[in-house]
Parts: C-alpha cells; structure tokens; sequence
C-alpha cells in the first residue's frame, strides 16, 4: 500500500474473514483500492486485523461514525 490516504485499519476481525469479505462489505461506503488480511509469516493463520484501502479518503468519516459487525465480530478501528 503506497500511500495512508484512504487507509483504515481493521482490528478484532474473526479469523475466518477474508480480504473478499473486507470488500463486499466495506465496497457499500465506496470504491476500494486494496484489502489486506494480515497473516503470520511461519503459520498463515490470519492475525485478527486487515487494512482496507478507500479511493475517496472522504469515505473514512463517513465509516467511522459507524460501528460494524463482520461475520459475528464487531470491529474496531485505529
């Protein structure tokens, strides 16, 4: 990921939530650039936390005045 702008970080993610999840929900608020799930190096398993990538930074305000429940897991946001 290039550059901050548009970039929100994903906390308290289930483990089974993909970057395909991360867009199709967070694709309603707009345009996404780029979802990440972060895994650990050795095992794969996912970490817990992602990043999601906005086109229009403006979109931020908008999603954190929200709160989010992904796959049974409301989220938090740094």
């Amino acid at each position: 990921m290039d550059s901050d702008q548009g970039k929100l970080f994903i906390g308290g993610i289930s483990w089974e939530t993909s970057e395909d999840r991360l867009k199709e929900y967070f694709g309603q608020y707009g345009d996404i650039l780029q979802t990440v799930v972060m895994r650990d190096k050795v095992t794969g398993r996912p970490r817990g936390f992602g990043f999601v990538v906005f086109s229009d930074p403006s979109v931020l305000d908008t999603v954190l005045q929200e709160k989010h429940t992904i796959d049974g897991r409301t989220v938090r946001f740094l």
